[in-house]
């Protein structure tokens, strides 16, 4: 791919090879207290040696009552300028430029982890709930010392710019938002005043590191879902302003709980935002950075029509660290692809894990540890199983050298890829299977489809190594009655096979009992989804499940959580509400979505028969993609 995207840019005195920018993106890879660590390195190194022109390191913590997350990278003194500067290092030997953005997280920050109480603009509780200090006007300009140190630490480290976060309602953009700033002296009211801490960071920094150091800020073209956010008029105002008082550039990003950046669509949409960038470039003569999700493709639309100067690719670079590389040298077809499912930015806020994930890429944060190198000795392997953990084990265990034959016994491959990729919003999981069927095809993996494996047929092609990724069998609940009615499983009603009735009732509450709602629906039918515990979808990702739930809601699906089931009978579904009553749901069709059970029955069969043998994916537990692809990755590691 030629064109826009590939030619050199510059930010002030700073050349890039190209303008495509890896925007900050936290990946709590850090120490506890925000030293950079190998993990830390090892990742930025990908990414630079992938080919993007610009690495903007993700937000830095530029004082300790200013974190906001765990294993949070540190910039807030001395102590963490030698790991900075070994990370430069490393990202300038991958031939990309490196910039630092700039944090306090102002109200959402966290005692917790500061052992502070958190600071902002104005007393207003943050997303946890804690509710902040009220800066005093001199605490104010203590504040903007600490971005001017942190920025000269950054010009120390060797970084070659930095990035002020003014976005996503951390302090300064508290400051500039008149949802979050209720202040009434010169700090708060109209919108100059709203930009004064910002105006005075910029200013201040651009004293300390000198006329010729790039510094630009990230800044919120518009908040989504609040009506006293941020409008783009405000943007392209604080933009003029920012730019007077010294920064070379803006990076345009968005806010708010209705934010498309974060959000779904009922079909992928690229570059959700890219008409806030284009307005505040009609406000500046500096360069505008675009953001939000945007293609390729999207991205040298943006660049041709003049409504950018730089295109920043996030998760995208996430899931395939090489995919500036790959599109310059037209090899569209081998990008892994995003699926959007938003499961790294759960990441960021779970306790639960250290470090984001990636559901396509199982190298994400492993970089060095996960490479695909050549096996000692070519070995006879076979897969069985056609879904992503059984094509994401075929291909690594093929491009180690092994000679691969995978089996799968439907007419094609895919497995619940098909079923997910059909959902409402889901669309985006189409890709990863048409990647992973096109890897195997280019690097000679042997596919044989509609084969359904048994144990005599494997004995009788005696491979070396066989790899089950036999997937699940759906769990039947135990309901009287159930078995005279007119049932069907969810998955095959998301794949068209069965007919539904007019008045549905869907006996599963996670994920795909949802999913299959939604999907009926949009078709009209008039749908209750029942489950036993107290709550819907708890397995979908925080910062897509109220969004989903919502959407049921609107489409007027019931959701009945809390239920005992009696029986089923020639009417319907009989059961007992959360309250105590009794209860028949008129159904002509019921759907069964209440889980699934590992497929194990082949493994039984072929245990101790054959020299080596590796259960993957769902057949060893239902999970997630991710789960299939990473034991599907680290399968064909072991091989």
């Amino acid at each position: 791919m030629n064109g826009g995207l590939w030619e050199p840019f510059s930010i002030r005195h700073m050349q890039l090879r190209n303008r495509i920018v890896m925007p900050p993106m936290v990946t709590r890879y850090s120490t506890e207290d925000g030293h950079v660590t190998e993990r830390s390195k090892n990742y930025y190194e990908a990414r630079a040696r992938g080919g993007v022109g610009l690495i903007i390191v993700e937000a830095t913590y530029i004082h300790p009552r200013g974190r906001a997350f765990e294993n949070q990278l540190g910039i807030s003194d001395e102590k963490f300028i030698p790991g900075l500067s070994e990370l430069v290092q490393l990202i300038h030997l991958g031939g990309a430029k490196a910039a630092i953005q700039l944090h306090h997280g102002g109200r959402e920050a966290r005692s917790e982890l500061t052992g502070m109480q958190p600071v902002a603009p104005s007393p207003l509780p943050g997303r946890a709930g804690e509710v902040p200090k009220e800066l005093t006007v001199e605490e104010i300009g203590e504040n903007v010392a600490f971005f001017v140190e942190a920025a000269i630490r950054a010009k120390n480290a060797g970084f070659d710019g930095v990035e002020l976060h003014g976005a996503h309602g951390y302090l300064i953009d508290q400051f500039l938002s008149p949802s979050s700033n209720k202040r009434r002296d010169i700090y708060g009211g109209d919108l100059r005043n709203r930009t004064r801490f910002l105006v005075e960071v910029i200013k201040a920094v651009r004293q300390a590191v000198g006329a010729d150091y790039p510094l630009w800020c990230r800044i919120n073209g518009k908040e989504f879902g609040d009506r006293e956010g941020t409008t783009l008029d405000d943007a392209q105002e604080t933009a003029r302003m920012a730019q007077n008082a010294g920064c070379d550039a803006i990076h345009v990003s968005a806010f708010g709980p209705k934010a498309p950046t974060n959000l779904t669509s009922p079909t992928f949409m690229p570059a959700v935002i890219k008409d806030l960038a284009a307005g505040v470039k009609k406000a500046v003569t500096v360069p505008v950075i675009a953001v939000g999700r945007i293609t390729p493709e999207a991205g040298e639309r943006i660049l041709t029509e003049g409504k950018a100067d730089l295109i920043a690719i996030g998760k995208a670079i996430l899931a395939d660290p090489e995919l500036p590389i790959k599109l310059a040298s037209g090899k569209l077809e081998d990008v892994n692809p995003c699926i959007v499912c938003m499961e790294c930015l759960d990441d960021v806020g779970s306790s639960s894990v250290v470090g984001i994930r990636c559901s396509v890429n199982a190298t994400l944060g492993r970089e060095k540890e996960s490479k695909i190198l050549v096996a000692n000795k070519s070995k006879k392997v076979l897969v069985v199983g056609g879904g992503p953990s059984g094509m994401e084990a075929a291909r690594v265990a093929a491009l180690r050298g092994h000679q691969v034959t995978l089996w799968e016994k439907t007419s094609r491959l895919g497995g619940q890829l098909i079923q997910a990729s059909s959902a409402p919003h889901k669309d985006r999981i189409k890709p990863l299977g048409i990647f992973l069927q096109k890897q195997l095809e280019k690097i000679g993996v042997e596919v044989k489809k509609g084969k359904e494996a048994t144990a005599a047929m494997i004995e009788e092609y005696n491979p070396e190594v066989v790899v089950l990724a036999t997937g699940v069998k759906p769990f039947i609940p135990m309901i009287q009655g159930l078995d005279k009615a007119n049932v069907v499983q969810a998955g095959d009603v998301l794949e068209d096979k069965v007919k539904v009735g007019r008045r549905v009732v869907v006996i599963g509450g996670e994920l795909v009992g949802c999913e299959t709602a939604e999907f009926l629906a949009e078709k009209g039918k008039k749908v209750t989804v029942t489950r036993r515990g107290q709550e819907m979808a708890l397995r979908v990702g925080l910062g897509l499940r109220d969004f989903f739930l919502s959407r049921l809601v609107e489409k007027g699906v019931i959701l009945l959580p809390g239920v005992k089931y009696n029986e089923v009978t020639f009417q319907g579904l009989v059961v007992t509400t959360e309250e105590g009553k009794k209860k028949t749901i008129e159904a002509d069709t019921i759907v069964l979505a209440a889980g699934s059970v590992p497929n194990t029955k082949l493994y039984e069969e072929i245990k101790g028969k054959v020299p080596e043998i590796h259960s993957i994916g769902d057949c060893v537990k239902p999970r997630t993609i991710r789960e299939a692809i990473t034991e599907g990755y680290h399968a064909g590691l072991k091989i």
